[in-house]
């Protein structure tokens, strides 16, 4: 196990990661995380070719309990969209919601 997988590292200092290693979102939305990083699990997609122009990634990062979120904008012509760092990526918490339906 590498030596930063021994140490949790809050949101800010896996953000502050990313960005030495990459100055793009985009190279890390679609989730190959660097091994210093540890164990990392996809939680939550939606959008993406045939799934709507709103894109979302939310990522738990394992070993330091941390759920980031990856969003953008996919358009069949282009891809996947950002639009920067404050605007793209944000720590997010799983919450858990009753609903009543009527049918």
């Amino acid at each position: 196990m590498n030596q930063l997988n021994n140490i949790r590292m809050n949101y800010k200092k896996i953000i502050n990661k990313l960005k030495s290693e990459n100055e793009s979102v985009g190279e890390w939305a679609h989730g190959d995380f660097p091994d210093e990083l540890g164990k990392v699990k996809e939680v939550f997609s939606k959008g993406g070719e045939g799934k709507g122009e709103d894109w979302e990634r939310v990522y738990h990062f394992i070993d330091h309990d941390v759920f980031i979120s990856f969003s953008g904008f996919y358009s069949s012509y282009n891809g996947t969209d950002f639009d920067g760092w404050d605007d793209s990526v944000t720590q997010v918490t799983p919450v858990e919601k009753t609903i009543t339906v009527y049918e």
